[in-house]
């Protein structure tokens, strides 16, 4: 009870104190997605972008710390970081983690070897007789972690350049991995020729959304998911998320020394 009465008194402050200094500083565990998540682009990448000017909404200031997607959840499950950014929604993390209101809605796709993948599907089990590359600790959507964890012919690479670089050679038929991701990386990390061996088929896996995680069973846990949900909902009735995702489409976040033109997709 006395932790709600303190949460309900600082999150009535909040609109006084966000013309103010900063009154909080949060660290942050992130990993390299780009380009909703990355150290060399502006903002730390777009997810980022829209996760600190969230709090800054509430007078908070956030340090991001970029580390391996294992590390950030594991970094952060130990109390050494407030939150990690982000994860897709998925029901099976709910027991360590809080999921913040959504952040955006993205697609989920799989991308093939253009020779020896599929041309299409309509369930997971149509896979069964390909060999799927996931990466390492990444949890997709529920669905998609289920099958996983029940099938002999998925591959676990460290990476996503990993699995696209198997997917190009051969090693792998088939990979899951955010539509837009796997479209910048293909551009900006592989040649033209290269690029023609992948293709993404239809239809999506699914549209997932994207939160903020914030560890459970620590004590500011509750504060920094109000928090965050605040300044987001005031983001949204600014329209400034509009702004954040027309600079994602203009190709605003970018690495600086392997430029992408986003006027292609």
């Amino acid at each position: 009870m006395r932790l709600l009465i303190t949460l309900t008194f600082l999150l009535a402050l909040i609109p006084f104190q966000s013309h103010a200094h900063a009154w909080l500083t949060l660290k942050i565990a992130t990993t390299d997605y780009a380009p909703y998540t990355s150290s060399d682009m502006q903002h730390n990448g777009y997810i980022n972008h829209i996760i600190q000017d969230a709090f800054l909404e509430v007078g908070v200031e956030v340090e991001f710390v970029t580390l391996s997607w294992d590390e950030a959840l594991e970094a952060s499950l130990s109390g050494e970081y407030d939150a990690v950014s982000y994860g897709n929604f998925v029901r099976s993390r709910e027991d360590e983690f809080f999921h913040s209101k959504p952040i955006t809605a993205e697609n989920l796709v799989f991308y093939v070897n253009d020779a020896s993948g599929p041309k299409t599907w309509q369930e997971l089990n149509d896979f069964s007789s390909f060999t799927m590359g996931v990466t390492k600790g990444y949890l997709y959507n529920d669905e998609l972690s289920r099958y996983i964890k029940t099938q002999d012919n998925v591959e676990t690479k460290d990476n996503d350049m990993a699995n696209l670089q198997g997917l190009i050679e051969g090693d792998i038929d088939i990979f899951p991995i955010d539509e837009l991701t796997g479209w910048y990386l293909l551009q900006r990390e592989f040649s033209a020729q290269e690029r023609e061996n992948v293709m993404p088929i239809q239809p999506y896996l699914s549209t997932v959304t994207t939160h903020l995680l914030v560890p459970k069973d620590r004590n500011n846990s509750q504060l920094v998911l109000e928090l965050f949900n605040k300044g987001l909902e005031e983001l949204t009735l600014e329209g400034k998320l509009t702004r954040f995702k027309r600079l994602l489409k203009q190709g605003y976040y970018q690495h600086p020394q392997k430029k992408v033109n986003f006027d292609r997709r």
